[in-house]
């Protein structure tokens, strides 16, 4: 066999886990001399039980290497063990790697990279943020990464596929399955634009257990982990533990007082998480700190340039990121509703504002 065939028996052995491979790598130096070994020298050696050792052998006799690789091949994917050449290097740092990799497109290349996360249940505001953070980090050279989850997730590799840069998901089941099913186009162009990985083989479906598991590989392949929104108890605060453990940057929109989404946030800046406001200051850290080169931005953001009627003009300068019911803006801007609606439908169709469904409930008379 092969050197890449050594190494993709061991990691393909259930039963043992990193921790394992770690200590047989240590005692016996590579695959290849691990797999000559008996069994009565795995269990001299102190490093594997009897019960490890016995897997360990009867594994040689099961493995066959260029049925898997025809498996990975005919799902369009690729396939990387611990051992290969392939493996994304900042992987190996964690004390639980994944002893295989699976991905289709392309794995995030050497540029610096942010992973954005927070809410799927979240608002507008957060929504938004999401995708201006991931539009405007990506124009800079920064690679997006994500889960591809619902909600904020799946705004900020919006957010970077619109800025044209490149933006990766980690999803908690096989890199062949989209998941959520409304994400396809997502992650059809996310495909275009970065890739797809998972560390689990393909068929496997997404499980509630799997997505904390993935979450400390978005951290992992992250320089900082940015959240834009997030409960006291939450993914998102499970990401950024994970991220301050492998010494990772953490940022943090921070929020309103008293909002359910911003209590996670508000509690990570008491910890001493970094408070970031615009995207620009994510820029300014990693050029402060020699990982980005301080430069004239060679690529420009598209600004909106449309000349408005000064009616629109006042309408447009009420609006902001937060949802607005259009009573509130006739009382901002005291013009009659029938005005108003007229200029907030020339606005929207020239794509200056977004009309949303939302619920009104009154107070119960008295």
């Amino acid at each position: 066999m092969k050197q890449e065939e050594y190494g993709m028996w061991l990691c393909s052995i259930e039963g043992i886990g990193s921790t394992a491979i770690r200590k047989l790598i240590d005692e016996f130096g590579t695959p290849e001399e691990i797999y000559k070994k008996t069994e009565e020298q795995f269990i001299n050696s102190g490093v594997a039980s009897t019960r490890e050792a016995k897997m360990l052998i009867n594994s040689k006799r099961q493995f066959r290497y260029r049925a898997m690789r025809e498996k990975i091949a005919s799902y369009n994917m690729q396939m990387a063990s611990y051992f290969s050449e392939q493996y994304p290097e900042r992987l190996r740092q964690i004390p639980d790697f994944p002893k295989k990799i699976y991905w289709k497109g392309e794995l995030p290349q050497e540029e610096v990279r942010i992973a954005i996360v927070g809410a799927r249940n979240c608002s507008h505001y957060g929504r938004e943020t999401a995708r201006r953070f991931g539009y405007e980090l990506a124009g800079e050279g920064i690679g997006i990464i994500s889960g591809m989850a619902r909600g904020t997730d799946g705004w900020a590799h919006q957010g970077a596929l619109e800025g044209g840069g490149n933006t990766y998901a980690v999803l908690g089941n096989s890199a062949e399955i989209c998941y959520p099913k409304e994400h396809r186009r997502l992650y059809d162009s996310i495909l275009k634009q970065g890739g797809i990985l998972s560390e689990y083989p393909p068929e496997t479906p997404a499980m509630p257990g799997f997505f904390p598991m993935r979450n400390r590989l978005i951290s992992a392949l992250s320089d900082g982990v940015l959240v834009v929104e997030a409960r006291q108890k939450s993914g998102s605060l499970i990401t950024a533990d994970q991220a301050l453990e492998q010494g990772k940057d953490i940022f943090v929109i921070p929020g309103r007082i008293g909002d359910t989404l911003s209590e996670g946030c508000n509690q990570l800046i008491r910890q001493g998480a970094f408070l970031v406001t615009k995207p620009a200051d994510i820029v300014e850290y990693y050029e402060a700190n020699g990982v980005i080169a301080r430069r004239k931005r060679t690529k420009k953001l598209a600004k909106i340039k449309v000349s408005l009627e000064s009616e629109e003009k006042m309408v447009y300068a009420s609006l902001s990121l937060e949802p607005k019911d259009i009573n509130c803006i006739a009382k901002e801007t005291l013009l009659p509703v029938t005005t108003l609606v007229r200029q907030l439908f020339s606005l929207q169709k020239r794509g200056l504002v977004k009309e949303l469904s939302l619920i009104h409930i009154s107070e119960p008379t008295r």
